[in-house]
């Protein structure tokens, strides 16, 4: 299976970093989309500098938050057929501190009318291809503060219950990992058995070191070949988690062969 990574935080030249996340996952017979960052004219440019196609099996989205989805304006026109898997809570409108990070609302109308795939509170298989669903918290985890608009205009604080992660060849991709991380990789253990590795945002930017370092002891204890932790991992906490020998540094342009 080739990992690479196609958008994030921090690129090498001569890609582009955006704040969010995409990921490119290729198995011997197809080619998935994780996420798609937050910005289309970005997911086309680092696809074209990485001589990489917008020709996906599956497009998959890990939550409803623009820096995850909103690349996908590119994809939607140029491949409407291509099957989208997504939480139906993705599309609610959602705030930080007054300021709108949903899905932009005109991509929302778009969507609606395409491909789509909606995972709920099971999870989903589609070959060796597994979508979590609704992620089950039993550890405690950080939360951000915020908040939605339902549709009769009340406002709710928003746990994010549409964060889902994907395992494929026993390998867990997350988005944000807003469910928490352990939680992430508990739930995954718990529906696929074996893991051997986990890229993607840990949720970790704004997290207490005190966190961060319980973090960084439940994975010290886990025998996973790899960790590759991106975007909203956190600079702080990516430093802290290298100490792992099996700390693999992410950015754009990383390619993983695993």
């Amino acid at each position: 299976m080739e990992i690479l990574v196609l958008v994030d935080n921090i690129a090498s030249k001569p890609y582009i970093a955006k704040h969010g996340l995409s990921i490119v996952v290729k198995t011997e017979d197809k080619r998935i989309l994780f996420d798609a960052g937050p910005d289309p004219n970005i997911l086309c440019r680092n696809l074209r500098l990485m001589g990489e196609d917008d020709n996906f099996d599956y497009i998959v989205i890990s939550h409803g938050h623009y820096d995850h989805t909103d690349g996908l304006k590119y994809i939607v026109e140029r491949r409407p057929e291509t099957p989208i898997y997504i939480h139906p809570e993705a599309f609610v409108d959602r705030y930080r501190e007054g300021r709108y990070i949903g899905i932009d609302r005109g991509l929302k109308e778009e969507l609606r009318r395409r491909n789509l795939i909606l995972v709920d509170d099971k999870p989903h298989f589609e070959g060796d291809m597994v979508i979590s669903g609704k992620v089950e918290r039993p550890f405690p985890y950080e939360r951000d503060l915020f908040y939605k608009v339902l549709e009769d205009g009340s406002c709710k604080i928003d746990y994010v219950e549409d964060d889902m992660f994907m395992i494929v060849e026993d390998v867990v991709f997350t988005g944000c990992a807003h469910s928490g991380i352990i939680n992430v990789v508990e739930y995954a253990k718990k529906i696929k058995g074996r893991i051997r590795g986990v890229v993607g945002g840990f949720h970790l930017m704004h997290a207490s070191r005190e966190y961060i370092k319980k973090i960084y002891d439940y994975f010290s204890t886990q025998d996973f070949e790899f960790i590759m932790p991106l975007h909203c991992t956190g600079l702080y906490a990516a430093k802290f988690l290298s100490k792992l020998n099996n700390f693999i540094y992410g950015h754009v342009g990383k390619k993983l062969i695993v």
